[in-house]
């Protein structure tokens, strides 16, 4: 097992794409009136796509469109995708089955989805009642509601490629509205533009260029007079997904399995021309970071000191505590979520029975990372709560986070989850890796519990806080355009 290496698989698969326009891509004549159809009377049934990440067939996803059953005045949208990636060995398997009931505008009324990731499920079904979305989450055998206010109906994330044909294929339509993610249990905001119509040699016949923003990522899609969507990229044209038949879409799934590339790694890795070689024992770093993401500083804190320079920024890193500012007592910190259940009575009567007889927050820390690499496998195991990792015993760098900040939490330690950069010795190059930092002794003090360090060392980039999966986009821009150089080490 390669340490340092951690992928956030779920957060960049469903990271959009844009770019590679101009070979590809010339404009056409747009019709005079615009593109336009009612729901009653659909032009298509059904459609296929594969999906391509970093030239590796991964996957497929396959959206249906219908009346629904016993109501011939609502439709349903059912939907299922399937991805399969090797990452540092492991086969990697991500799905999606979902069921949406929608009004004749694609309004959200009721749905039911069910992921699944390396072997752990989340379930997520609820409705619109007039008011407000009412969910039912189920994780690892716990069950949670909640509710999310919302005066006027919300769309389903299914619809977000057919709802520019609903609302009219024209240059320079703008359509704004609000949709539900089932993977984030957020409602956020969707914007599209019709930038273009255009011919190209990746799909047949000519379509509409439709660029969507939602939780700050970006898509393109080209949609055709039949309001299917030919083409879609993401990741300037790393994700692509293009309209197939079945047999052919399926296909890309048999060829995830054959497939012998670490593709998520080969993609996401920063390489670095000057080696560090014992990052775990490092206590002062000097990078110099360039990218298009760089023109919004990392966070900055006595650990951690970024500056803008011309190319981007340049960054100090040390292997300290961070003390506690009078803004910032912790107590947000506390708070059980789906992702880190601190409620849960498995996890407090484990928090309590691994912390027994140590007499102060520095112990029980302690005590949590040894028990953590005792008893937990590390592999290349996605999760999408402590729960799954307490459950299975295995799990990557956000597993190790997620446990370690619910068992932290149980016992009265404010404690947070950290995305970001660490240095791996073995792979030479600085991978997508998560930590913590927990409140202790007045200061916010860096841990790791996947290295087990009560200190994490200096080689750990810190970008973004956060431990739900939409907090996880704001890495989007950074992986596969990033570039740093090693100036310092000590």
């Amino acid at each position: 097992m390669r340490r340092g290496a951690c992928a956030l698989l779920v957060a960049l698969l469903v990271a959009p794409l844009a770019g590679c326009a101009g070979r590809y891509f010339q404009e056409a004549a747009a019709p005079s009136a615009p593109s336009q159809h009612r729901l009653a009377d659909w032009p298509f049934r059904e459609y296929w796509t594969g999906i391509v990440f970093n030239g590796e067939k991964v996957g497929y996803a396959h959206v249906q469109v219908g009346r629904a059953p016993g109501d011939p005045a609502r439709y349903e949208i059912r939907s299922e995708s399937a991805l399969r990636i090797r990452f540092l060995g492991y086969d990697k398997r991500v799905t999606l089955q979902a069921r949406d009931r929608v009004r004749e505008d694609f309004a959200l009324e009721s749905f039911d989805y069910r992921y699944h990731l390396d072997g752990v499920e989340l379930a997520v079904a609820g409705h619109w009642d007039g008011a407000a979305l009412r969910l039912t989450v189920t994780n690892a055998g716990s069950t949670s509601t909640q509710t999310l206010p919302a005066p006027a109906p919300p769309y389903p994330s299914s619809a977000i490629a057919m709802i520019p044909a609903l609302r009219g294929l024209r240059l320079g339509a703008e359509y704004r509205y609000p949709v539900f993610s089932g993977e984030t249990q957020r409602l956020v905001e969707v914007v599209q533009r019709v930038e273009a119509y255009e011919r190209s040699t990746l799909f047949e016949g000519e379509a509409w260029k439709v660029t969507t923003e939602m939780l700050a990522l970006r898509t393109t899609t080209w949609i055709d007079a039949r309001a299917r969507p030919v083409l879609e990229l993401g990741l300037n044209g790393v994700i692509v997904a293009g309209l197939e038949d079945e047999h052919r879409a399926k296909h890309y799934l048999a060829q995830g399995a054959l497939n012998k590339r670490d593709a998520l790694l080969e993609f996401s890795l920063i390489r670095t021309s000057t080696p560090i070689p014992d990052p775990r024992r490092t206590t002062y770093v000097k990078l110099a970071v360039q990218g298009p993401a760089v023109s919004s500083l990392p966070p900055a804190d006595p650990a951690q000191r970024c500056r803008a320079t011309s190319g981007g920024a340049e960054c100090e890193l040390a292997a300290v505590p961070v003390p506690e500012t009078a803004r910032d007592d912790g107590r947000t910190h506390l708070a059980a979520s789906l992702a880190v259940p601190s409620g849960d009575p498995r996890i407090q009567e484990l928090a309590v029975a691994v912390a027994a007889g140590a007499a102060s927050p520095v112990a029980q820390a302690q005590a949590i990372l040894d028990w953590l690499e005792r008893n937990i496998r590390k592999e290349a195991a996605d999760s999408f709560s402590a729960l799954d990792v307490l459950a299975t015993r295995r799990a990557e760098c956000q597993g190790h986070a997620l446990l370690y900040a619910a068992m932290a939490r149980a016992l009265g330690i404010p404690t947070r989850v950290v995305n970001g950069l660490v240095y791996s010795a073995e792979l030479q190059g600085f991978a997508y890796h998560a930590w913590n930092e927990s409140l202790i002794a007045g200061g916010w003090i860096a841990v790791d519990p996947m290295f087990g360090q009560a200190i994490a060392d200096a080689t750990h980039l810190k970008l973004a806080y956060g431990e739900n999966l939409a907090d996880l986009t704001a890495l989007a821009a950074w992986i596969g355009t990033t570039k740093i150089e090693v100036l310092a080490v000590r």
